[in-house]
């Protein structure tokens, strides 16, 4: 009996003093993210490969820190699934621009794909004294980067079709073809590489400050901290709250 009443005890003081705000933090629910508490979504996402928690107090106010060792093979391995997602939805886009100034030549989407690959190749040597040059790969660099044959003309321009427009047109559709071949081909090695110092990262923290106010709800502030190999990244304009949905975000 006493050693309950002690328990009760102890639980009422500790309550009732806020003395665990970390544990009052994790398991809070916030109004913008009801799927599931802040611990549960930032200790059950596969962003981080180490998480610490401290509490704070500064004038009165409390708050609780959160610091996330990112996961930096898990982090690149997203940013390359994200990219080449992207990719494909702009190769889609450009095949659609192509078969536009191809005019009423009966070629699809795949066609023009195949002739793209057959007659047009990324140069690697560029390829890689760009990365030299300039660390990454641009969008603007990519069409530069792509050599194709003399045949590719006499491809698109067979004999007895005169619906594209040799002066205006052929230019353009070579273009498209060129960004066609150079997003379809590009390797494992280069999707990372193209990435530039993005994919040399060794390690990247991020950090969210939670607010326990009087009332023992829960808000997430607006200071938060974003580093990359030791360096704060000052230039980064996300948002708190558009990170912490990254850590809700479940595959």
């Amino acid at each position: 009996m006493k050693y309950a009443l002690s328990v009760a005890l102890a639980t009422l003081i500790l309550t009732g003093c806020g003395a665990d705000e970390v544990e009052l933090v994790k398991n809070y629910t916030l109004p913008d993210f009801k799927s599931m508490s802040i611990g549960t979504a930032i200790e059950g996402s596969k962003m981080c490969k180490n998480i610490t928690w401290s509490k704070e107090e500064n004038g009165g106010l409390k708050t609780v820190k959160m610091v996330c060792d990112l996961n930096m093979e898990k982090v690149l391995a997203n940013i390359i699934e994200s990219n080449k997602k992207r990719e494909q939805d702009m190769l889609s886009r450009i095949l659609d621009s192509a078969m536009i100034f191809c005019g009423g030549k009966t070629y699809d989407k795949q066609d023009l794909l195949k002739i793209a690959n057959e007659h047009c190749k990324i140069n690697n040597a560029k390829f890689q004294e760009t990365l030299k040059t300039k660390g990454k790969i641009d969008y603007d660099d990519q069409k530069m980067l792509v050599d194709c044959d003399d045949t590719l003309k006499d491809e698109i321009l067979k004999p007895g079709d005169s619906r594209i427009n040799k002066t205006n047109s052929m230019g353009e559709i070579t273009m498209f073809l060129k960004e066609a071949a150079y997003l379809s081909q590009l390797t494992p090695e280069q999707e990372k590489a193209q990435l530039g110092k993005a994919a040399k990262l060794s390690s990247s923290t991020i950090e969210l400050n939670f607010v326990v106010n009087a009332d023992k709800s829960v808000s997430l502030s607006d200071k938060f901290k974003f580093t990359q190999d030791g360096k704060e990244d000052s230039n980064n304009r996300i948002s708190s709250k558009k990170i912490l949905t990254g850590f809700y975000e479940r595959q």
